[in-house]
């Protein structure tokens, strides 16, 4: 009945179950079909082992930081050139071994410095090629002529993107630098032959976003419900590296202390003597720096290093990439929570025969996130606690235009900031961003403002078929590892989402349970979930994840009227199902076309809080980690039949609905105190050996033992003792 006879199904309700059932189906009766997966366009990423222990490769370079370092840096953002296209997707996802000359063929003269683009529009990067509400650009080509300054001679040249929505292909002054797929990680391409110091540069990308519901074998493959942004949706920028350098350094934290892991890499032909200088800052978030991703900014003027440690590497050979483990211990040292967000400064320079050639930077915070191992609810720093939150969509919302949002993706330090602010506005201490990666501002600013995250990648409304396409390509494996890699140091990250309203058995088991494995083989110390739907309670794929996680539209979307004790029944289900697992709700909401619909809205609100927020994981026999409100702001999005989705708590002018101001109080009561911006970070921290914080383990494992198994034997013995009788 549903089928394509859309005119009959004019309700909200309608459309949303609709968009669903399009997906699900794979929408092709209704004139959307989808190519079967025929992709064969390989992944970029790999895992290698090297001295020291494993390192990510992308693209012939051990994966950097994407954090702001002081190093040369030319940045690449502003006008771009752009032609519309309407390119070739096969060849864009086809092995570059067949289908590199095609793509050069069709390049023409475009990546030439004398190539004549006046005719092209002028398009700004970061931003997109297909604004809502227009949507009918899905690829081109952008073109960026700059002066490269003759400082660049003797450096090495690391091309950086932010994000490039879907498939980018890179040249630089004719020279083809790479490929890379996917839309919402960052990733680096070696320029340093193609570049010409001193003079100037032709940067060429290619950039193909497939329509959503015309292929099977992209990520995510469907009709998502939000706005397709294509195009170079992130910053792009070269930046110069000696021949040796710090490639990245990876914090791993705990209670006491932190793992420290330092990646260094020699290109040069001639050997180098190495060493690195590691040192630990205290922080301090202010007015100033809150939004600067600088994370030398954060370290105050006056401050002194709480550690300093000298670690000889020895000689290293050409193209030698190596890890280096530098932890340490800490007391008195300030924890990151949501009320307490508090953050330190690592700093590493890197020495060649006792002279220091670069330097590298990264702010983190001490944390541990983990299930109670004796009861269903997530502890951080030890306590329980249960987090009121919110989903958004990193999307513009002002201006408003004809109550509609503004539209285009968010990528500027003070709108990322505004977004993060309006979740603190309702008294909301989580935020769930988003179907896939964010821009990388959003945890760094997150770090400083003591908003938890939660972090997915985008398999939406997946499918048997599709799960089977996406992990045999690897895809969905290479943007968890670069969404962990890239947000490693940021403690606000306290999860990560592998699938979204996914259906299949054990296909999506699977896929689930290899990400997971992943996940714990790349980082380790983040909680893992998905989003499942929340008609089936007793879904059994969560079995191999850390929490089960629901999206929750009961009197809404599914399960009749709005009813609290169905709320509670379908609530009691999924406990039961997973009696050892903390629930989180990840989803609860409706929409609110007009007034009618915004008392609705309340009302759902209101109802489903009531039974999520008794059932709270800080109350005794409480088993409810997370309540979701779907979600912040309205939001454009490409179901058919609906442009905008209005299920936020604001409005697009930015005024509150009356569910946003029930949540602010509800949250206020429940949640925990309001953030403490602005204090520094302290503590005394001492360096130890990589094999020290074990032995100190087994050590406290060892007394641990040791002790109550003499109490024991003294109390035996004590007890056995008796006196002789005189004969």
């Amino acid at each position: 009945m549903l089928g394509c006879a859309w005119t009959a199904m004019p309700t909200r309700a309608g459309w949303l179950v609709l968009g669903s059932l399009l997906v699900a189906s794979s929408i092709g009766a209704c004139g959307f079909a989808t190519a079967p997966g025929r992709a064969d366009l390989p992944a970029t990423l790999s895992l290698r082992d090297v001295s020291g222990g494993v390192v990510a490769f992308q693209s012939g370079l051990p994966v950097p930081t994407f954090d702001p370092q002081p190093r040369f840096r030319q940045n690449l953002d502003g006008a771009w050139k752009f032609e519309p296209q309407a390119l070739d997707s096969d060849l864009s996802l086809d092995d570059r071994d067949r289908t590199l000359k095609p793509i050069t063929r069709e390049l023409g003269m475009r990546a030439g410095l004398t190539f004549n683009d006046a005719s092209w529009s002028s398009l700004a990067v970061p931003g997109t090629f297909d604004p809502p509400p227009v949507r009918s650009v899905t690829g081109g080509y952008y073109r960026r002529v700059f002066l490269a300054v003759a400082g660049w001679a003797g450096s090495y040249a690391t091309l950086k993107f932010g994000a490039v929505r879907y498939v980018a292909d890179v040249w630089l002054n004719g020279t083809y630098l790479g490929y890379h797929e996917g839309g919402d990680t960052p990733f680096a391409l070696d320029a340093t032959k193609a570049l010409l110091p001193g003079t100037l540069n032709t940067l060429l990308v290619r950039v193909d976003n497939p329509a959503w519901g015309t292929r099977n074998d992209i990520v995510p493959w469907g009709l998502a419900d939000w706005w397709n942004y294509g195009g170079i949706v992130g910053d792009v920028w070269l930046e110069a590296t000696p021949a040796l350098s710090a490639v990245r350094a990876d914090v791993v934290p705990h209670l006491d202390g932190a793992d420290v892991s330092v990646v260094v890499e020699h290109r040069g032909s001639v050997a180098a003597n190495a060493a690195i200088d590691v040192a630990l800052f205290p922080a301090q978030v202010t007015a100033s720096n809150l939004a600067d991703p600088d994370p030398l900014s954060l370290i105050p003027r006056d401050a002194t290093p709480l550690l300093e440690r000298h670690i000889d590497i020895g000689n290293l050979g050409e193209d030698a990439v190596v890890r280096i483990e530098a932890p340490f211990a800490i007391r008195g040292r300030d924890l990151w929570s949501p009320s307490t967000p508090s953050l330190y400064v690592l700093g590493v320079a890197v020495d060649d025969g006792g002279t220091p050639v670069d330097h590298l930077y990264t702010s983190f915070g001490l944390r541990q996130v983990k299930v109670d191992s004796h009861a269903p609810r997530v502890l951080l720093n030890g306590d329980p606690i249960a987090f009121n939150g919110v989903a958004l969509h990193e999307e513009r919302e002002q201006p408003a235009h004809a109550g509609r949002p503004a539209g285009g993706q968010l990528d500027a330090a003070a709108e990322i900031e505004a977004m993060l602010k309006r979740v603190l506005r309702v008294h909301a201490d989580f935020a769930r961003i988003d179907h896939h990666p964010p821009n990388q501002l959003f945890p760094v600013l997150a770090d400083r403002l003591g908003v938890a995250l939660w972090e997915e990648i985008p398999l939406y409304h997946y499918t048997p078929e599709t799960f089977s396409i996406a992990m045999d390509r690897g895809l969905a494996q290479q943007m968890l590892v670069e969404m962990d890699l890239r947000d490693f140091n940021r403690p606000s990250v306290l999860f990560h989402g592998f699938a979204n309203e996914s259906t299949g058995g054990a296909e999506r088991k699977a896929a689930l349970d290899t990400l997971n494995a992943l996940d714990r083989r790349i980082d380790g110390t983040r909680l893992t979930g998905q989003a499942a739907y929340g008609t089936d309670p007793a879904d059994p794929t969560s079995a191999g994840l850390d929490v089960a996680g629901y999206t929750f539209y009961y009197g809404v979307l599914y399960g009749g009227r709005l009813s609290a004790p169905d709320i509670q029944t379908a609530l009691m289900r999924a406990h039961n199902a997973y009696p050892d697992k903390p629930l989180m709700i990840l989803e609860f909401g409706h929409w609110a076309d007009d007034p009618a619909d915004e008392t609705r809205q309340l009302r759902v609100f209101n109802v489903t809080y009531s039974q999520l927020s008794a059932q709270f994981d800080v109350h005794p026999r409480g088993f409810i980690a997370a309540a979701t409100w779907w979600s912040l702001d309205d939001y454009w999005t490409q179901r058919p039949g609906i442009e905008v989705e209005t299920f936020g708590l604001f409005r697009p002018d930015g005024s509150l609905r009356p569910a946003g101001a029930a949540a602010a109080r509800a949250y206020a009561i429940t949640g925990p105190p309001a953030p403490v911006v602005g204090g520094q970070s302290s503590g005394i921290a001492v360096a130890i050996q990589p094999s020290e914080r074990h032995g100190r383990l087994l050590g406290y494992i060892a007394a641990g033992v040791a002790l109550p198994a003499l109490f024991l034997l003294a109390v035996i013995v004590v007890l056995s003792w008796r006196p002789r009788s005189a004969c």
